[in-house]
């Protein structure tokens, strides 16, 4: 989870950006860079805002900017809060939940924006006529940003996949933990979360569609008996699912002799779950299979 005491770095950043915005509608005040660059920006400013220049800066208005910053954090932060009170089940409604907080997320920052340049005098209305929304968006080299924006879309509404399903991202298989105009959040079964930006996301396989196969090969030792050694683990398959009705359905199968390997012979056994107790499956049948194999006087050799 990410640490809040991290959120104020947000402020230091969104200051940082308004500085740079004012600075550029004011490139007379940066003394510090060389006579050209100045007379290019204000080339730059006069050519594409004309209308949105900087009527004045004083501790007043540079207050205020600041102020509407902070208060625009403030507002985000309690928007929040409130969408983490509703909590929703696993699934679609969780994730048009987590869709609307991203908007009122980005709605908030851009208007916050817009009224802490507002205090220095600065004409937005003019800023997005002279250049149009999508001039900024390419100006700012966001490309990316639509094509994860768009994908993000389309992921959500065509409900390829969902919050609380397990899929598999070029490789990497986890529960999806959010899904979000930009990004996916996925987390794997140790925990590490891997953050997929929604355009590249282009190999996916929802594994929570179908029932999954948990898979189990046994090990049985060439000095025991074979049919022994059977009666034993469909005994033991047959009473799982009644100690772990909430992961099995129907009992385990028994397959046969899978392999015959030169320290052992090898038993397959698999059994049909939801992907997300594919490994609990695992470990439950390889336990039973064990207690099994130890009432029988049975040996549990050591797989190669």
């Amino acid at each position: 989870m990410k640490n809040n005491k991290t959120n104020p770095i947000k402020i230091v950043v969104m200051l940082v950006l308004l500085v740079l915005v004012v600075a550029l509608f004011n490139p007379s005040k940066l003394g510090f860079l060389p006579e050209n660059i100045r007379f290019m920006l204000e080339d730059f400013v006069a050519k594409y805002f004309a209308n949105a220049a900087i009527s004045s800066i004083n501790l007043q208005t540079i207050g205020a900017a600041v102020l509407t910053i902070a208060v625009t954090w403030l507002v985000a932060q309690i928007v929040k809060f409130i969408f983490g009170c509703f909590k929703c089940k696993k699934g679609r409604s969780e994730t048009i939940h987590q869709l609307i907080g991203d908007l009122c997320k980005y709605v908030i920052y851009i208007v916050g924006w817009a009224i802490a340049l507002g205090c220095f005098g600065i004409d937005t209305s003019a800023i997005f006529a002279s250049i149009g929304v999508v001039g900024i968006v390419v100006g700012f080299g966001a490309q990316s940003l639509i094509e994860d924006v768009i994908t993000g879309l389309f992921i959500i509404f065509e409900g390829e996949f969902e919050v609380g399903d397990i899929i598999s991202v070029d490789g990497f298989r986890g529960e999806v933990k959010s899904i979000g105009l930009r990004t996916v959040s996925i987390m794997d079964v140790g925990g590490n979360i891997r953050v997929v930006n929604n355009s590249e996301i282009s190999s996916l396989i929802n594994l929570s569609e179908v029932k999954s196969v948990a898979v189990v090969n046994v090990p049985l030792s060439y000095e025991d008996s074979l049919e022994v050694a059977e009666k034993a683990i469909q005994e033991a398959l047959a009473n799982i699912p009644s100690n772990h009705p909430e992961i099995f359905t129907e009992a385990p199968v028994y397959k046969g002799v899978n392999a015959l390997v030169e320290t052992h012979v090898e038993l397959l056994v698999i059994a049909s779950v939801k992907e997300e107790h594919v490994y609990d499956a695992e470990r439950i049948i390889k336990r039973e299979i064990k207690l099994a194999y130890e009432k029988a006087g049975l040996q549990t050799p050591c797989a190669a």
